[in-house]
């Protein structure tokens, strides 16, 4: 009974350590693409030449009816870097993006998510300069954490909706200063829906209320490699036999 006993604990010991060696470390990592370009979504790319392809981060990107039965319908999502300007041609539409904006202006040399408004008979508004959307982040695996920073929030309407398909409150940004940055972090995330914008804005009535969105970082939660662990464990038990066969053969010399 007591080697019995033995014997247990150093399988649970074996395991447990192969557990804790399986757990890769988990970073946290920015999920912007570092390229200008057009987010591939629902709606495809423009330009199938500047078109990427998120898959490879994690993560698909679904862009949905912004106001219902109201005058917007999808928007269109891009990366750009003020620093260029940039067009992108297709379907009927035409969006370019120039080195100075109307009204939202990040920084030079940083890539942000522009949300490019489309009416629902097809037309771009302020030729394609009102960043405005609604948009469905989905993960291949669950987040421990995801970072939200929104650029120029001045009206209310922008924040996260819902996540992993629920509704959420205080997740709602509040009016902020001209081209201030806010933030919003929330934990255990497998998809979350967010608005961008507020395209009926009291402040704004004739232009609305843009808002671009960057600083994604997520957290992968951290899981033990099965190969890994029942490998380790194995080795552990095995090792612990041959040192008790090793004890019986000093003994028998």
């Amino acid at each position: 009974m007591h080697k019995f006993h033995f014997l247990a604990t150093m399988i649970g010991t074996a395991l447990g350590l192969g557990v804790v060696a399986g757990m890769p470390a988990a970073h946290a990592a920015s999920l912007i693409p570092e390229q200008e370009g057009e987010i591939k979504t629902n709606l495809g790319c423009l330009d199938p030449n500047k078109c990427i392809d998120t898959t490879s981060l994690g993560y698909t990107v679904t862009s949905l009816d912004y106001d219902g039965a109201g005058g917007y319908g999808a928007s269109r999502l891009f990366v750009d870097d003020r620093a260029t300007s940039n067009t992108y041609q297709g379907s009927g539409l035409k969006v370019s993006f120039g080195t100075k904006d109307a009204g939202t202006n990040t920084g030079v040399n940083e890539y942000w998510l522009r949300p490019v408004a489309i009416t629902e008979s097809g037309k771009l508004p302020e030729n394609g300069q009102l960043e405005i959307g609604r948009f469905l982040f989905e993960f291949t695996e669950e987040m421990s954490e995801i970072t939200l920073d929104f650029f120029d929030v001045e009206d209310i309407g922008t924040g996260v909706l819902l996540i992993n398909g629920k509704s959420v409150d205080n997740m709602m940004l509040s009016a902020g200063k001209n081209n201030g940055i806010q933030t919003l972090t929330f934990y255990n995330v497998k998809s979350f829906e967010v608005q961008l914008g507020n395209a009926y804005s009291s402040k704004f009535p004739k232009y609305g209320d843009g808002v671009n969105l960057s600083g994604i970082k997520g957290t992968p939660k951290a899981v033990p490699e099965a190969g890994t662990t029942l490998g380790l464990g194995a080795l552990a038990v095995a090792g612990m036999f041959g040192l008790r066969q090793r004890k019986k053969s000093v003994l028998a010399g």
